[in-house]
């Protein structure tokens, strides 16, 4: 069989010929890739050439001028820094931390515990070298953001518990800073990075997009940016660093690569929120030489009620269930390990699935109660619930069967269904799928919300080394490559374990193949 050889505007627009290359292991690269040295006209050359000038491409530039690389600079395709970043909260997960001993009741935690609820969390996909590296080297990014780039450290909490990872593992670990810890405010920490990396002599150009590698005697040596509309060649002495985030955009690599990034941006469209330059560029352009790629699911959560995201704010009585009216999944566990389910189900049953709740999930009283720092649930006001049934955001009975109508959902399946939760909570039984917070009674009347993803990007990227060098399918270093954070995969898994995962991420892998690179 012949292999179709792809055109560098293929790539660029995410073509179905693309992911299927991709995906069937096709895809051959472009001309200048095979290009001898001495053949180049370069026009412009750097030591560190960074793709990316987000979250882990700032630290990658403040890394490498940290160690000595004399010419640093950063690509940007968008007009500002950031990326994703920017929508994030800016909070970091670390373990046994000065501002964790400060701010939680967790006193002994260590790196070792953090790493093995990673990898519990990671259900044997994860490289064990990289995840023991991020939480072996967590702490000291805290401190190295807070010494030197000025970020000042407020408080530090948790996230829910996983219901077979053991509490023996689990800690307050969330680190937020002053003014953080709200979506949108990352760009705090993206700015206080780059503010010392320009301090340093490091470089960034906006509106510039990288779109191919350079490869020549066997090793990355440049890359090809586009400016407005024209193309040049940037040699990179030292080393590239692809920085450019997953495929949170790209629907056809999604397809080929990602099936649950693939549900959301098709199934729930408009419902992703990273930044629309986020197609996956670094990943493509991995694959495109020879790069091998390590799988990973999404961080989708409940944007409607925050379920879940954290552990200062308890789950209200809600259960969720299929188009069966059974439940599959531990309702208040972290926020990505029970949507990975939800969309597990959807899939199974080729079906929608529902929060289920009763009298406005509790009381008003005890929800506003239940939440913290001024934070309500999405229909905790009466005036609030009754709009949102009018809008059809909700729909309600006076019994369950009548509801179960409405939803589409077995009326006997769900009637047991919520007989046996008001009868194990009246009894105090364990609840079967591990549920900690929220066992209260659901009483009339009745209300159903459909289960709606957000998205915060697609998990999984290209295969590195502990020094973050790219790796192809036989596992040998793609020499003058690198890649980190969300762009690279391996560290974090089939679903996303806990906000400040991927921040920490960008912040220590940044730095890794920063150096990395500016030491080559």
């Amino acid at each position: 069989m012949s292999e179709k050889k792809l055109s560098r505007r293929d790539f660029l627009k995410g073509s179905a010929a693309a992911a299927a290359a991709l995906a069937a292991g096709t895809l051959v690269g472009s001309s200048a890739l095979a290009a001898e040295s001495e053949e180049i006209s370069w026009d412009r050359e750097y030591d560190v050439v960074i793709a990316g000038a987000g979250g882990t491409g700032v630290c990658a530039a403040a890394a490498a001028k940290e160690a000595g690389a004399e010419k640093v600079i950063v690509f940007e395709k968008a007009g500002i820094m950031g990326g994703t970043t920017n929508f994030s909260g800016g909070v970091m997960q670390a373990a046994g931390t000065r501002y964790q001993k400060e701010f939680s009741d967790f006193q002994d935690d260590t790196p070792e515990k953090h790493a093995a609820e990673w990898l519990a969390e990671g259900e044997g996909y994860l490289d064990e070298a990289l995840v023991t590296d991020l939480a072996n080297g967590a702490p000291e990014c805290i401190d190295w953001l807070a010494d030197s780039c000025g970020i000042e450290w407020v408080g530090v909490y948790g996230h829910c518990h996983v219901p077979y990872v053991s509490q023996d593992l689990m800690a307050d670990r969330i680190h937020y800073y002053k003014d953080g810890g709200a979506s949108g405010s990352g760009g705090i920490y993206v700015q206080a990075v780059w503010k010392y990396a320009e301090g340093l002599g490091a470089e960034v150009e906006f509106n510039t997009e990288v779109t191919d590698l350079i490869v020549a005697d066997g090793s990355v040596v440049g890359v090809e940016i586009t400016v407005d509309g024209q193309t040049y060649k940037v040699k990179a002495n030292k080393g590239v660093i692809l920085c450019t985030a997953g495929i949170d955009h790209n629907i056809e690599l999604a397809k080929a690569l990602n099936p649950q990034q693939y549900w959301v941006e098709t199934e729930y469209p408009g419902t992703c929120l990273c930044t629309p330059t986020d197609t996956g560029d670094g990943i493509r352009m991995g694959l495109k030489i020879g790069a091998a790629f390590v799988s990973g699911g999404t961080i989708d959560f409940c944007g409607k009620t925050g379920a879940a995201t954290d552990n200062r704010t308890p789950v209200f009585p809600e259960f969720i269930v299929n188009t069966a009216g059974q439940r599959f999944v531990c309702e208040d566990a972290t926020y990505a390990y029970h949507y990975r389910a939800i969309f597990q189900q959807e899939k199974a049953t080729q079906g929608k699935t529902f929060m289920i709740f009763g009298n406005g999930g509790g009381s008003v009283d005890q929800k506003i109660a239940n939440t913290t720092e001024g934070t309500t649930y999405a229909w905790a006001d009466e005036e609030i619930l009754n709009a949102a049934v009018e809008s059809g955001e909700l729909q309600t009975a006076d019994t369950i069967e009548e509801l179960a109508e409405k939803i589409g959902v077995n009326p006997q399946g769900l009637a047991r269904t919520l007989a046996a939760w008001n009868e194990d909570v009246a009894a105090g039984n364990p609840d079967p799928f591990g549920r900690i917070d929220g066992l209260a009674p659901i009483e009339a009347p009745f209300y159903a919300y459909q289960n709606t993803p957000f998205n915060l990007g697609a998990l999984g990227g290209l295969k590195i080394t502990q020094q973050c060098e790219v790796v192809n399918c036989d596992g040998e270093v793609i020499p003058g490559l690198y890649a980190a954070g969300l762009n690279a995969g391996g560290w974090v898994g089939p679903y996303y374990p806990g906000s400040g995962t991927a921040i920490i991420g960008t912040c220590y892998f940044g730095r890794v193949a920063g150096k990395a690179a500016a030491s080559k």
